[in-house]
């Protein structure tokens, strides 16, 4: 601008002066206006659109269920819109299902949303140490997909044995507990809120054992010649607080060969 009133007020020889400058001039401002021009473009691309789905980070990722219980694994969701939120299992990657319909052919499988939480709730009725593992919650995009991943952790824990024995009959229990990963370190045996221990003398035996390829702990409670004092509530727990029990009574009809 200013060789510009310079060159109307002095005319003449000046012009070329002018014509001069107002190019480098033009060529400073093309130079920074392209500068600014990426720096804004760059500075958008690393906003998001905040209108996009987003996948809050407010729940946990990792879960630990029990064989038989339902597992949850909580997702929620900011401006879904009129997308869908779908919940799939990492490994093998297949889709379990896709908004609130199951697509894998397995009805244990449920999404639950829970409209004033923003959330998509994977739910897994009767769950197994087989469905211990990774999952994802996805949205997808035109331009991407929006993923969160999670971890199950299934434990199992189960006790068998008959319920009624006879007086001075054999009573036998085993116990045992698994899990996805390893086996719990121990088992321990109550009867009536009180620990049983291997007592001989008393005709009482427990016996465990560990198998690291099937991740299982074993653990078998025998009492050679049950006695009326054995009848009660029986508790097998883990290391780990995994805990499950048996009623069994001791019936007092005579039996042959006792008096």
């Amino acid at each position: 601008m200013c060789e510009y009133a310079s060159f109307v007020v002095f005319g003449g020889a000046r012009g070329s002066w002018f014509f001069a400058g107002w190019g480098r001039w033009c060529c400073v401002c093309t130079v920074v206006l392209s500068l600014l021009f990426c720096q804004i473009q760059g500075y958008r691309r690393r906003i998001p659109n905040v209108h996009e789905p987003i996948i809050l980070n407010t729940t946990s990722t990792n879960y630990t269920a029990i064989a038989g219980e339902t597992a949850v694994l909580y997702c929620a969701v900011d401006n879904l819109g009129t997308k869908t939120v779908t919940w799939r299992k990492a490994i093998p990657s297949v889709p379990l299902t896709v908004g609130l319909y199951t697509y894998y052919g397995d009805p244990r499988f449920q999404t639950h949303h829970v409209i004033h939480k923003r959330q998509w709730n994977l739910h897994i009725r009767n769950v197994s140490v087989l469905d211990s593992g990774a999952y994802e919650c996805q949205v997808s995009t035109q331009t991407r997909d929006i993923r969160r991943p999670f971890f199950l952790t299934v434990k199992a824990i189960h006790i068998t044995g008959d319920s009624y024995v006879n007086k001075y009959d054999r009573l036998v229990l085993l116990c045992n507990a698994s899990s996805d990963s390893y086996p719990p370190d121990e088992l321990d045996w109550f009867m009536n809120g009180l620990k049983v221990v291997t007592d001989l003398d008393e005709g009482i035996r427990i016996t465990n054992s560990v198998s690291l390829r099937s991740r299982t702990i074993w653990s078998e409670l025998v009492i050679e010649h049950a006695q009326m004092h054995h009848s009660g509530t029986y508790i097998c727990r883990t290391s780990d607080e995994l805990v499950t029990n048996i009623k069994v009574n001791v019936l007092s009809g005579k039996m042959s060969g006792h008096t």
